[in-house]
């Protein structure tokens, strides 16, 4: 059994939360449950209405096919519709209303069944799994800073300090079609799988967030997303932050 717990934020400059997050219903006859982080962009509140219209899109779909009954192997597909369904809808409405063209958002999200987890991700928000005491970076990043890093053109370090550090190279609802990857694992007993957005990963090293979930053993859940989120705070908070936690059980 996988528990979820999410926490979002402000941050110390934005002046509205553009960042979403949905949490599933767990299903018992599945031994599953899944969470998705999203993190909108564009001007006028149409982030806020890209990732907004990308949770409720996707998990609708998912809500009405999954809790049926579904194989790994139809979960996949589903996650791969389901997505693609919610970059056309927020396309077609970034082209109805001029006030919300070019809008778009990110997608990260992560179906846990049983011993078997699957990640679909789109842009720049990230999963991660903690085990053991180390941690794990299960997506990679769709972004210009990936790519210069990818081709040896940019070390690690200037990475960190990039000017274009958020130019995303791929979103949802940007364009009529969408490239997803998908992640396949397996999980145990005491893993902790972590959705985040950029205004966390910008200010928390791997290692700062690899020590807080280590340090944070009896913390409840919640309480451990509301210190990832205040740790991000700390270290500048110039952007939304978003941090969901879910823990194998």
């Amino acid at each position: 059994m996988l528990v979820w717990k999410g926490c979002t934020d402000l941050g110390k400059t934005r002046p509205i939360n553009e960042d979403s997050y949905y949490i599933s219903d767990y299903s018992e006859a599945l031994d599953g449950s899944y969470a998705i982080v999203a993190d909108g962009m564009g001007g006028h509140k149409a982030g806020e209405i890209a990732s907004s219209m990308a949770i409720f899109s996707i998990s609708e779909m998912i809500n009405e096919e999954a809790f049926r009954g579904i194989t790994p192997a139809e979960l996949k597909d589903l996650l791969g519709r389901a997505i693609k369904k919610a970059n056309s809808s927020i396309y077609e409405k970034s082209h109805e209303e001029s006030a919300y063209y070019g809008m778009g958002t990110t997608l990260t999200l992560c179906f846990v069944m049983g011993d078997k987890a699957v990640v679909a991700h789109v842009g720049d928000s990230r999963a991660y799994l903690h085990r053991q005491e180390t941690i794990h970076q299960i997506t990679t990043d769709h972004s210009l800073v990936q790519e210069l890093l990818r081709s040896g053109r940019i070390t690690q370090e200037e990475a960190q300090h990039h000017p274009q550090k958020n130019v995303i190279t791929r979103a949802l609802g940007t364009d009529t079609d969408v490239e997803i990857d998908i992640y396949e694992f397996s999980v145990c007993a005491g893993d902790v799988l972590l959705l985040t957005t950029d205004g966390l990963t910008n200010l928390l090293s791997d290692e700062m967030i690899a020590a807080e979930l280590t340090e944070s053993t009896s913390s409840s859940l919640e309480e451990v997303a509301e210190k990832l989120v205040s740790g991000a705070n700390q270290h500048g908070g110039y952007d939304n932050i978003t941090a969901v936690l879910g823990i194998v059980e």
